[in-house]
C-alpha cells in the first residue's frame, strides 16, 4: 500500500509486511512529524486491523467467522469492516452484479484463495453448484446493528476492496498525526 498526496517529493520512508504482501509509505518529514517508530507502530496497527477483520486468509478474521456463521443468523460486525461491506453491496448494485463481494466460493473453486489450489478446471455441475452459492443480493444489512444477514453458503471476498480501505485508514492515520505529504 503506497499513498500519495500533496506536494510530496521524495522524503523519509517506511515499508513492512501486512496482508500477505509488502507495503511502504513515503513521506516529507517536518519538525513536527512523529518519530519514525510510531509512524511504522501507527500504519502497522491500521493494517493489522484491516487484516484481522477482512483477510480471507486468516481463518479467526471478523470476515472469516461471518462466512463459517450459520445459515439464517445476523452476525455483528466490527465498525470498519461493516463500513468496507456496505460499499461493496452498494458498488455491486451501482455495477448491476458485475461487482459482486460474494464471489468466495468461485475464488476457492479456481484455486485463487485460500484453500488447496485447484489443479483442473472444475466440471460444469460443479461450477453451477458453486455459482448458486453466490449472490451478493442475499445478503442483507442492519445498520443501526452493525450487522450482516448469514443467509447460508454464501462467502464474501474483500480481498478487491479492503486493500484500497487500508491505503484511506493510513491517510487518515497520517493526517490524524501531522504527516500531510505522502
Amino acid at each position: 500500500c503506497a499513498s500519495t498526496r500533496g506536494a510530496a517529493a521524495a522524503g523519509d520512508g517506511l515499508d513492512g509486511e501486512a496482508m500477505g504482501t509488502t507495503w511502504s509509505v513515503r513521506f516529507v518529514p517536518t519538525a513536527a512529524t512523529p518519530p519514525t517508530a510510531v509512524l511504522q507502530a501507527g500504519i502497522q496497527a491500521q493494517l493489522d486491523t484491516v487484516d484481522a477483520q477482512m483477510s480471507t486468509w486468516t481463518p479467526d478474521s471478523d470476515l472469516g467467522r461471518f462466512n463459517r456463521a450459520p445459515a439464517g443468523t445476523w452476525q455483528a460486525l466490527p465498525p470498519e469492516l461493516f463500513t468496507v461491506l456496505s460499499a461493496a453491496l452498494a458498488l455491486a448494485r451501482d455495477t448491476g452484479g458485475a461487482y459482486d463481494p460474494t464471489v468466495g466460493p468461485l475464488v476457492d473453486l479456481w484455486g485463487f484463495g485460500p484453500g488447496p489450489k485447484a489443479l483442473r478446471n472444475p466440471d460444469a455441475d460443479t461450477l453451477a453448484a458453486t455459482r448458486a452459492r453466490v449472490g451478493w443480493q442475499r445478503i442483507r444489512l442492519d445498520p443501526s446493528g452493525h450487522r450482516a444477514w448469514q443467509p447460508g453458503g454464501v462467502r464474501v471476498d474483500l480481498s478487491s476492496i479492503a486493500p484500497g480501505f487500508a491505503v484511506d485508514q493510513i491517510a487518515r492515520y497520517l493526517d490524524r498525526v501531522g504527516v500531510h505529504h505522502y
